[in-house]
């Protein structure tokens, strides 16, 4: 019972500490409203932390300007009148946490949407399709079915996933592909993964041979057969990468419940982790987001990642709970 007290009241003074900082950014306080200030702040010994963490990470909301994600696609208002500087800001600061709160609540609503098969942040699920093919989802992804008499065609529309196709035999002769941002996979065998990497994919293959397709925008089509262990990257802007090799042990070990890094750049570890979390950690420096990370973390308990990566870094971090993790 005094745990669950103490977990109210934290949540509570972050988000009260939340309100404020968002509060502070606007017109200045009053007298009436600087001394409510004052009063929170000394009416507890947990709202003075609550609140330097809140501030720390409001400020790290300037990176979304960088990449504002949904926003992009908010329509600008006509304005009738002008509105003021801190007007703008306590818009923006409500559009940016309720977005935040909202993917932290339900996800991407868009994919939510679409898909016919998705999982929760740390989530692994395994699905079997109508023609036998098995699917292994990963954490935070989502997937699409468009069989249909003449192909069996699936969209992976976030996130990472693991075929294992029903071969074309019998009376199965439809080919089975992937989709997944403007790229096509062909399995001419069975098992393969499909990671998409925002504007791109990874694809890697496991068992017998698969044919990777990307469809350029002037309408050119790159392609490549990779076998067993072989591993290609491409991007609707930069192509079709090279063909390279892989620990294929190492790439699929999400399945068996661990995340293994071996010389691995802090913003792909950070891109992985943010798959089995809520919330979102942001890299603020671009050299920490290059530095290197090794180990193996087992899935079911990644709680101390965080603190065990920067202590390993010598670098910091800094919470707005429970959506954003700074790291700088």
């Amino acid at each position: 019972m005094d745990d669950d007290v103490n977990e109210d009241r934290s949540s509570d003074a972050d988000q009260r500490a939340a309100e404020w900082v968002a509060r502070l950014d606007g017109r200045p306080l009053d007298d009436a409203e600087r001394e409510a200030f004052r009063r929170w702040l000394e009416a507890h010994p947990d709202h003075r932390p609550a609140f330097d963490e809140a501030h720390r990470a409001w400020r790290s909301l300037d990176l979304l300007r960088a990449d504002p994600g949904p926003l992009r696609s908010v329509p600008r208002p006509t304005a009738r009148k002008r509105v003021s500087r801190a007007g703008i800001a306590g818009i923006v600061s409500v559009l940016v946490l309720g977005l935040l709160g909202l993917r932290y609540q339900i996800g991407d609503p868009w994919i939510a949407f679409a898909a016919d098969w998705r999982t929760e942040p740390g989530q692994v699920r395994q699905v079997e399709l109508d023609d036998g093919s098995v699917v292994d989802l990963g954490p935070d992804s989502a997937l699409a079915l468009h069989f249909s008499a003449s192909e069996r065609r699936v969209t992976l529309l976030a996130g990472e996933a693991f075929f294992q196709a029903a071969p074309r035999v019998g009376t199965e002769r439809r080919p089975f592909l992937v989709d997944a941002a403007n790229g096509t996979t062909t399995a001419l065998g069975t098992q393969f993964l499909v990671e998409e990497r925002g504007g791109g994919a990874r694809i890697t293959a496991v068992e017998h041979r698969i044919e990777v397709a990307l469809h350029t925008p002037d309408q050119a089509t790159q392609s490549a057969v990779l076998s067993p262990g072989d591993t290609v990257q491409y991007h609707l802007h930069g192509g079709l990468g090279r063909v390279d090799t892989v620990d294929v042990e190492q790439v699929t070990a999400w399945r068996k419940g661990f995340l293994v890094f071996d010389s691995v750049p802090l913003e792909e570890v950070v891109r992985q982790l943010n798959r089995y979390r809520r919330g979102r950690i942001i890299v603020a420096n671009p050299q920490l987001a290059q530095r290197r990370v090794s180990g193996v973390f087992a899935t079911r308990d990644l709680n101390d990642v965080i603190r065990t990566i920067t202590a390993e870094l010598g670098a910091n971090a800094s919470s707005l709970p429970p959506l954003v993790t700074l790291l700088y």
